[in-house]
């Protein structure tokens, strides 16, 4: 995921990479957490801005070895450094909160993994992640909760063979059609690739969300794209190894169509800058610079 978003950030210039990072750091709070659209601090946007802020400070790291390596003297503390600092603050405070919800008890695992957050508070918030998911087992949009979950999983547990054995499970239970969120049916493809399953059908399935004039689209009887659904889309189609040739001009052009002074739009005709569509905007961009 770091490396997808240091793909898209290598492919912006100079003015645009600049413009990306204003916006995030301040869409940060004095908390340390990330606002969400109404200016709180939010654990789910929170993710969001921890995943772009690694993936900036890597590139910066990279800039930095280069340059310090012709010239000692221009060593210089990371500008992303900050912000991390004052995040990690922000999920320390909130590791020892009772947190409701799933997609935010998979927010504070992740968060805590990306920020190397101590390992008790981690496995505590995993088990209690754990809980809440077999809670939620049979609750509309399963599927989408799972693929969280699943991505949850792999990157805090070091145990594939547990992945399988729950991906083959959530198969089982899982039919997607054409009449499915294009979400959903993201979620069947990453499942079936992790289950080293065909998924063929599964994925010329996704394919027919896109939309001609770009992107992809949530429901197959919409006609515009949207940022989220493009994102979760072209990673999914990425991930089990799908031809993107076709997709990719289009989709390019659908990214840039919706960036605005550091922010990408969510592509459905909401001008609102967040940092939850910049990450999908960067995540679907960098998915295609690959």
């Amino acid at each position: 995921m770091i490396d997808l978003l240091g793909n898209a950030i290598n492919l912006l210039d100079g003015q645009r990479r600049a413009e990306v990072f204003q916006f995030i750091v301040g869409q940060q709070n004095t908390d340390g957490g990330f606002k969400d659209r109404g200016g709180r601090s939010d654990l789910y946007y929170s993710l969001f801005g921890a995943l772009m802020l690694r993936a900036i400070g890597s590139e910066e790291s990279s800039q930095s070895q280069l340059a310090v390596s012709n010239n000692p003297a221009t060593r210089n503390p990371q500008p992303t450094t900050e912000s991390i600092v004052k995040l990690k603050l922000f999920v320390q405070e909130n590791s020892s909160k009772n947190i409701p919800g799933f997609i935010e008890q998979c927010c504070l695992v992740l968060l805590q993994k990306e920020l190397r957050i101590s390992r008790f508070a981690r496995i505590t918030n995993l088990i209690k992640l754990s809980r809440s998911f077999w809670k939620e087992r049979y609750s509309i949009n399963l599927s989408y909760r799972s693929f969280v979950l699943f991505l949850t999983l792999d990157a805090v547990l070091p145990f594939p063979g547990l992945l399988k054995f729950g991906a083959g499970k959530m198969l089982k239970r899982t039919t997607v059609d054409q009449h499915s969120p294009c979400s959903e049916v993201a979620a069947s493809v990453f499942l079936q690739k992790m289950m080293n399953g065909d998924g063929s059908a599964e994925q010329e399935l996704l394919k027919s969300f896109a939309c001609q004039t770009g992107g992809f689209k949530a429901f197959s009887h919409l006609q515009q794209a949207d940022m989220l659904s493009t994102a979760v889309a072209l990673f999914a189609l990425n991930f089990a190894g799908s031809d993107l040739r076709l997709l990719k001009p289009n989709c390019l052009d659908f990214i840039q169509e919706n960036y605005s002074d550091g922010a990408f739009l969510s592509g459905d005709g909401d001008l609102t800058q967040d940092v939850e569509y910049t990450f999908y905007g960067l995540l679907a961009l960098g998915v295609l610079a690959g």
